[in-house]
């Protein structure tokens, strides 16, 4: 079982890790004879947000709401179409490849597919160990210590360093990629619908993993997933995200309590329950509303 949720743990009061202002991400729809874009979609369409250090964010919504295009955005695996990505006081939009590099160590991603988001033909111990090596921040012997240290931490076995990832289960991939995205000691990570592919008892064992991990390491969160059971157990603010808006930001507890919005309504009517005690208003009718 889950345990209690965490979502009025104190913050510092302090200025916020990330702050994201007005952001948005055009896709071309089609292009011209001579390439150019005759109409754009915008899968992120002026969002804001602030993330305080320890905090954990969840941002939920159905597919194609813009969750994940706005997980890359923040991790700069896209370049923003407008708007700005503020993060410790820096303002990062635009910044160079080049100039992200040593940033890298300090922002990572937890990816949703366990499968194919690590490479089969690398043992466990490269695939960890990786990041490390490409940023030049250990040397061998020291990469495979804080490896092994690493993979204790998320509950794997150290002496399966050498062991690939066909030999593991689908919980256990997944405890590998939490594994290489604290390898380097970040501030914060995005975890991209990191539960969404797994059993639901594996779930639970995941999501009890980020949360000690969060504790512990002072971590701050970005939680994805359109799961709003999911994202009770682990956030302390939730961003409900439709069309590419923002149309409902709260504290956890109030969102679910009392929520605002007739969208973030729908999403709750359709959490199941295990004994229902009356009727309650169809999703899709409540969703009507909200175009």
């Amino acid at each position: 079982m889950i345990g209690e949720p965490r979502n009025s743990r104190p913050n510092d009061g302090g200025e916020p890790l990330v702050a994201v202002e007005d952001l948005v991400k055009h896709f071309p729809l089609a292009h011209g004879v001579l390439g150019r874009s005759r109409e754009q979609v915008p899968a992120v369409d002026g969002i804001s947000f602030e993330v305080r250090r320890g905090e954990t964010l969840g941002l939920v919504g159905e597919s194609g709401s813009g969750k994940s295009t706005t997980a890359r955005l923040l991790t700069r695996l896209l370049e923003p179409s407008g708007g700005r990505i503020v993060y410790d006081g820096a303002d990062i939009t635009h910044w160079s490849q080049r100039r992200l590099r040593p940033l890298r160590a300090q922002i990572q991603m937890i990816f949703q597919d366990p499968y194919s988001s690590l490479n089969p033909r690398r043992t466990v111990g490269t695939i960890v160990g990786e990041p490390l090596r490409l940023l030049g921040l250990a040397g061998k012997a020291e990469r495979r210590a804080r490896v092994r240290e690493v993979m204790n931490r998320v509950g794997l076995n150290p002496e399966h360093y050498n062991r690939y990832p066909h030999e593991f289960s689908g919980g256990q991939r997944q405890r590998i990629g939490i594994a290489r995205a604290i390898v380097q000691q970040p501030r914060l990570i995005v975890a991209d619908e990191p539960v969404s592919a797994l059993d639901v008892s594996i779930q639970a064992q995941v999501l009890n993993l980020l949360q000690d991990l969060r504790d512990e390491l002072g971590l701050t969160l970005v939680f994805i997933s359109h799961d709003l059971a999911v994202v009770r157990h682990i956030c302390d603010h939730v961003a409900v995200m439709n069309r590419g808006k923002i149309v409902e930001l709260a504290n956890a507890d109030r969102l679910y309590s009392h929520p605002a919005h007739p969208y973030t309504a729908a999403l709750l009517a359709a959490v199941p329950v295990a004994r229902p005690t009356g009727s309650r208003t169809s999703p899709r009718a409540a969703a009507a509303g909200t175009s």
